[in-house]
């Protein structure tokens, strides 16, 4: 849905296990010396302001990263994922926050490559104006989904596909299970990151979602975070990764 700004969560606790989960894959995928390719299917801006804007409307991030920004344990299990966070607060106040493809481009190296999809006009020249004079990322403006078809398998036959729509339309829940089985089907080497939320129940569809990938028969591990009680008509209580 191109109404949806990701800019309103950013820093929250699903983005804050999301890119915990980026953080491990990419840094498993850089134990070797062989180059490997970073493919964000839904990769919006980039880059948040959480002084300012959409971010500033629910202050979601002050339960996310805000919570942890301080965590000595957490720092020293995830050091790049708070080292990309420093890199952007020098001031040591939390004012901005990377998302997904920052995190990864200041993961990779310099024989790696970024490719990164957003079907929002806004969101492709926030990526254009972030990212467009870092040679090792390429930016389109289409149809992440479409791209697991078209794109893959990538030249470098190493890499981390994540999956992440905002889930505004149900449709999404279908397009994600079929992109993930045509994305396999072409890129059986790769690693798949699929996001999803947990709403209340009334909304909710991850326990199918999860079926549906299980289903697949393939390798997955899942790893799910709920911070609040799920109740039976709104919200989002927590959210989950299979991987």
């Amino acid at each position: 849905m191109l109404s949806y700004r990701h800019a309103f969560h950013a820093g929250n606790h699903a983005d804050v296990l999301k890119h915990a989960v980026e953080t491990l894959i990419l840094r498993h995928l850089k134990l070797k010396d062989k180059p490997f390719c970073y493919i964000d299917t839904h990769a919006a801006g980039g880059l948040y302001s959480l002084t300012q804007g959409y971010a500033q409307q629910n202050k979601e991030y002050q339960s996310g990263i805000g919570k942890i920004i301080g965590s000595d344990k957490l720092r020293a299990l995830l050091p790049e994922y708070f080292a990309a966070i420093d890199a952007l607060n020098p001031q040591g106040r939390l004012a901005v926050y990377p998302g997904s493809p920052y995190l990864a481009a200041s993961m990779l190296r310099a024989q790696d490559k970024l490719c990164l999809f957003d079907l929002h006009k806004a969101e492709f020249e926030a990526l254009h104006k972030n990212f467009g004079r870092d040679r090792r990322v390429q930016v389109h403006l289409g149809d992440g989904f479409a791209a697991l078809n078209s794109l893959l398998p990538p030249p470098i036959r190493r890499g981390l596909v994540l999956i992440d729509p905002s889930y505004e339309m149900k449709s999404d829940y279908f397009a994600v299970i079929k992109g993930l089985k045509q994305g396999l089907s072409r890129f059986n080497v790769g690693i798949f990151a699929l996001w999803y939320p947990v709403l209340a129940r009334m909304q909710d569809h991850s326990r199918n979602l999860v079926q549906e990938a299980k289903r697949l028969n393939i390798p997955l591990i899942q790893a799910e975070m709920r911070v609040n009680a799920q109740g039976e008509e709104r919200g989002m209580c927590g959210s989950g990764m299979l991987i």
